[in-house]
């Protein structure tokens, strides 16, 4: 049997712990979850209902570049945020995090399997994807041979 995943936390580098944790938690809205050092943190980014840490779905480990002890450290991370289906809370994001300064790689995309979405990067070239299913727009049928 297969085992139940609950969750992936993606570890990120970062030039400065203290300048991502402000980036993460005033412009994205993250919340710290962990932090003992400035060499790296846990973040959250948490729903108004949700307060236990402990389910929280979207998490994210910044490290500071380097650590602990990677020779060959990536140049940047990527990972991907899929929000509810709430018409028009991809748009809204998108404006709350332009307002803060976020700088956005790529504005909001139609996919053709019926996902929009938009990118943007932190301060270390990071970049978060956020994507949301098009509203009243179901999934391409299965293909059958």
């Amino acid at each position: 049997m297969a085992p139940k995943y609950t969750k992936i936390i993606p570890s990120l580098p970062v030039s400065s712990v203290p300048e991502a944790i402000n980036f993460y938690t005033n412009v994205l809205g993250f919340r710290v979850a962990g932090r003992d050092r400035d060499d790296h943190t846990w973040l959250q980014l948490a729903s108004e209902e949700s307060e236990n840490k402990y389910d929280v779905a979207v998490n994210v480990y910044l490290r500071r570049r380097g650590f602990p002890d990677l020779q060959d450290d990536a140049h940047f991370g990527k990972i991907y945020v899929r929000l509810g289906e709430g018409e028009g809370e991809l748009e809204s994001l998108l404006e709350s995090v332009r307002s803060k300064g976020a700088t956005i790689r790529n504005e909001i995309t139609t996919k053709p399997w019926g996902l929009k979405d938009f990118t943007i990067t932190d301060l270390d070239g990071n970049q978060i994807n956020f994507s949301q299913a098009i509203f009243g727009n179901g999934l391409p049928p299965a293909q059958t041979s």
